[in-house]
């Protein structure tokens, strides 16, 4: 068996990791480390409540729906780009996103949703209902918004340390570890 193809226990729930990258998380599996970092514990904590709470979003103090749509922004752009986050329920949230990004003072991510969105939607309002917005985007290929992608991918994320201080000023998470500081 080489290096490559050797497994260790996870420390916390003995199922097999790598041997590398077991090394690279304090002997855990991706899940275990991932239950210990608490910015991901509170968006899976946010994600559970907006999809099975009977009040859904709204159930969220501002705070939690300001973390919760900016986190869901990111994600969504960082997985498939801006037209993935507008095609996705994620597009619904998009007043709440453009206004806290200038909260959050991210005027160049900012300039970067309110462009794919006027190619998208031109002058008119994004819609909330994903129904509506899937129907006005069959008029706009994705390739129409690469370029945006690939400017958004260029920058340095200075979102996520924004969201991890208002996490921890807005009392969302409790200080974390020093040594988590850094993810």
């Amino acid at each position: 068996m080489s290096t490559l193809d050797e497994k260790v226990p996870c420390v916390e729930c003995g199922k097999p990791v790598s041997v590398k990258l077991a090394s690279k998380r304090n002997g855990m599996c991706l899940r275990c480390s991932a239950n210990r970092n608490p910015f991901f514990v509170l968006y899976s904590s946010l994600i559970d409540r907006v999809c099975h709470a009977p009040e859904g979003f709204e159930s969220l103090s501002e705070a939690a729906k300001l973390y919760y749509a900016l986190t869901l922004f990111r994600n969504e752009i960082n997985n498939g780009g801006f037209h993935q986050f507008f095609f996705n329920s994620s597009g619904s949230y998009y007043d709440l996103i453009e206004n806290g990004l200038g909260t959050f003072d991210d005027p160049q991510t900012r300039e970067l949703l309110h462009r794919a969105k006027e190619v998208i939607f031109a002058e008119m309002p994004v819609p909330v209902d994903m129904e509506v917005r899937r129907e006005r985007m069959r008029e706009c290929a994705p390739s129409n918004l690469d370029e945006l992608d690939q400017r958004f991918y260029s920058m340095p994320d200075t979102l996520t340390p924004k969201l991890k201080a208002f996490a921890r000023e807005r009392g969302l998470v409790s200080a974390e570890p020093a040594s988590e500081q850094q993810g």
